[in-house]
């Protein structure tokens, strides 16, 4: 069974270390950090069930860091409360109106901590699982991809069904292909869903033991996008320096697949994308994906999410908008860095560092 997880934000080293020995001993999944500012970065890997945060803290105190929860789609549901040094009823009022689920006086006992996280908690799981859904009736990017992959697999079986008989052996190979491409489109949509509900549950675990072999996954990634744009007129110039990198080959590859192929989507024709990937320091492999297409704005960059879809009055796009932030969300869970740079009509750059396996011997 899942331990339930709780983020802790107090500054207070003696009342963290007491209250995460308290909720530990209850078998409670707990990480601890002493200001928002630090609970932010720790929130953009990692989802609790229960944020307990103190008011009063240096840097980031708990008002504005439970502003930021706030403005945050993923975070904004999860259960909030409040620990302060201070008694009085503006504090309560103030705490409620601004949204907080709950709030402790220090000093507490450690059965009303139990009481007020329990409760919180469990009121969270039972919303939890569709605050982290699809709606699919208000979302019409999702709901035309998924018609249009349907249509082109049923279509097309319709027409060769009807004029089977009369249709010379190449032009059914065109129906199959047409069948086949829409199937991989299908998957792919189905695929990628799955995997973001899977993230923001945190059901996939991230380890420091998985190793990727860089060249040979470019390598198997080349030779898929090859294929996914057969009838397109793209080129890829790269230089791909051999290391072995500290993450999954299935993730790794899935990265490299996403962001090579809104690359070549949002390039011009013919697409030239440029790909370098070399060591930068001792233990940090760099990867840079440079295209000359479209590009994006400053504010479409920070609104880079789950289902975020740029551009669409100007380019017909495939897909629902995920690529780009599954790709942030793993490599941030594989302890690495993403950074996007991009102008308008100028094109985009994106670079990821990667840890690198070093080698013992």
């Amino acid at each position: 069974m899942n331990k339930k997880k709780i983020l802790l934000v107090d500054d207070e080293l003696v009342l963290r270390d007491s209250i995460c020995e308290i909720l530990s001993y209850e078998n409670y999944e707990v990480k601890t950090t002493c200001n928002g500012l630090e609970a932010l970065k720790l929130l953009e890997n990692w989802t609790p069930d229960l944020i307990i945060s103190d008011i009063m803290m240096p840097i980031m105190d708990g008002n504005l860091f439970h502003e930021k929860v706030l403005a945050n789609r993923f975070l904004r549901t999860i259960p909030f409360v409040f620990l302060t040094a201070k008694k009085g009823e503006h504090i309560l009022r103030d705490s409620m109106l601004e949204g907080a689920d709950d709030f402790l006086f220090k000093p507490f006992k450690a059965e009303e901590l139990l009481r007020v996280i329990e409760t919180r908690i469990n009121r969270f799981l039972e919303i939890k699982s569709t605050a982290y859904s699809f709606d699919l009736s208000k979302n019409n990017y999702l709901l035309h991809e998924l018609n249009t992959s349907l249509n082109g697999i049923l279509g097309s079986i319709e027409l060769l069904i009807d004029n089977g008989e009369s249709l010379k052996k190449d032009e059914v190979a065109i129906f199959y292909d047409a069948i086949k491409v829409s199937g991989e489109r299908l998957n792919r949509i189905i695929k990628n869903l799955a995997l973001f509900q899977n993230l923001k549950n945190n059901l996939i675990q991230f380890t420091n033991s998985e190793s990727t072999e860089i060249s040979k996954i470019f390598s198997k990634t080349s030779t898929k996008l090859s294929s996914n744009w057969f009838d397109s007129r793209f080129e890829i110039n790269a230089e791909i320096a051999q290391e072995t990198l500290k993450i999954n080959p299935d993730f790794m590859s899935f990265v490299l697949f996403e962001l090579i192929d809104n690359a070549i989507k949002f390039s011009n024709t013919p697409a030239k994308v440029f790909i370098s990937g070399k060591r930068i320091e001792e233990a940090l492999y760099e990867i840079e994906i440079q295209d000359y297409g479209i590009g994006l704005s400053s504010e479409e960059i920070e609104k880079i999410d789950e289902m975020s879809q740029f551009n669409r009055e100007e380019i017909e796009q495939e897909g629902i908008g995920l690529g780009l932030f599954l790709s942030k969300t793993i490599i941030a869970k594989s302890n690495g860095t993403f950074d996007i740079v991009s102008k308008k009509g100028e094109g985009t750059s994106i670079k990821i560092k990667i840890p690198i396996l070093i080698s013992s011997n």
